[in-house]
């Protein structure tokens, strides 16, 4: 790994909980040169030469391509251009990510404020095998190095498209509202996000206060999904615990007021770029999941193949509670006593 002292001090300490980081060599450019590299003689013995950088790694991949051009070399690749565009894509690490992606026949993003039951939903699509596979793959990681690394989000997601497609070449993917919009902070050229895509789909919760104190536990609890039983039992343990005051209850009515405000947004998003999305609303999902989906699929244009039968199902365990419930009676009441 080549790169300055801090980010591979950083990287470092990172890989040490693997067992295979005792074979890294991290090559300091505060303490050695480019020109040395041409001399360092185990070069090859090394699966790859990472460049490590917070600023700019392809122009530091750039300078090393330039300083061993004729020399063997191993092949040169970023820490966030490839390794982690490779990780989220569910690739071999160490491999060039694609330069110019294929776009899949369908793709499609799920937008959503938190809370809406987004996982859920990607859940039932992808246990149906033809609607790719949706997930949150750019939030708050993918931010931060757009925001402060001069990361190219949208190459990932050029990525993304390519390589994490169902056998029927359709993407999924979900954008929570308030990483979409961090993520507008940090390149002129947002609006490609919605060009590269094909289809949106618009996720609300009708229950605005149920949303809102969903989201305030889970803040709070920083359980955001439960997979299984015993994660459940020890979340209402926690629960057990958690006093309802007027702090809390105020939360609450800060959180309904912003889930408003992400509605909005995204709504507004979706116009300004003459955007019809399908509506789908959690409710409903609950009541009827196979009409959801299957609402979902013709709007998308999957066709199924011959003899489909689709069978759909979810890990994700449901996380309602008697707190829940004692708190949004307690703010209605509290609501229904101010007004």
């Amino acid at each position: 790994l080549v790169g300055d002292a801090a980010s591979l001090g950083y990287i470092k300490k990172f890989l040490s909980q693997f067992q295979t980081s005792v074979n890294n060599y991290y090559y300091d450019l505060a303490a050695q040169t480019l020109a040395d590299l041409n001399s360092f003689a185990e070069l090859n013995l090394y699966q790859a030469l990472v460049v490590v950088s917070l600023e700019d790694e392809a122009a530091l991949q750039s300078a090393i391509k330039k300083q061993l051009n004729g020399s063997a070399h191993p092949p040169i690749l970023r820490l966030f251009g490839d390794i982690f565009v490779n990780k989220l894509c569910d690739r071999q690490l160490l491999q060039r990510s694609s330069k110019n992606p294929q776009k899949p026949a369908i793709s499609y993003a799920i937008l959503t404020p938190p809370r809406s039951g987004s996982t859920y939903l990607c859940d039932l699509l992808d246990s149906t095998t033809i609607a790719g596979h949706p997930s949150e793959h750019i939030r708050l990681a993918t931010q931060e190095l757009a925001l402060y690394c001069d990361f190219d989000y949208l190459n990932l997601l050029g990525n993304l498209m390519e390589h994490r497609t169902t056998s029927n070449d359709v993407f999924g993917t979900k954008l929570i509202s308030h990483f979409l919009f961090e993520l507008k902070q940090a390149k002129p050229n947002f609006q490609s996000v919605f060009k590269a895509i094909d289809h949106f789909i618009l996720l609300i919760r009708q229950d605005k206060v149920a949303q809102a104190v969903s989201l305030v536990l889970a803040q709070t609890t920083e359980v955001w999904h439960i997979h299984n039983n015993d994660k459940k039992a020890s979340y209402q343990s926690v629960l057990e615990n958690l006093e309802i005051n007027d702090k809390l209850l105020d939360d609450v009515e800060q959180k309904v007021v912003f889930i408003k405000q992400q509605e909005k947004r995204l709504k507004k998003v979706l116009a300004n770029h003459n955007i019809e999305p399908l509506l789908v609303v959690y409710e409903d999902i609950l009541e009827d999941a196979p009409k959801e989906v299957n609402r979902i699929l013709n709007f998308l244009g999957i066709v199924k193949p011959p003899g489909y039968t689709m069978q759909i199902t979810s890990g994700i365990k449901r996380m309602p509670s008697a707190i829940s419930q004692q708190i949004i009676q307690q703010y209605q009441h509290r609501k229904s006593v101010v007004h």
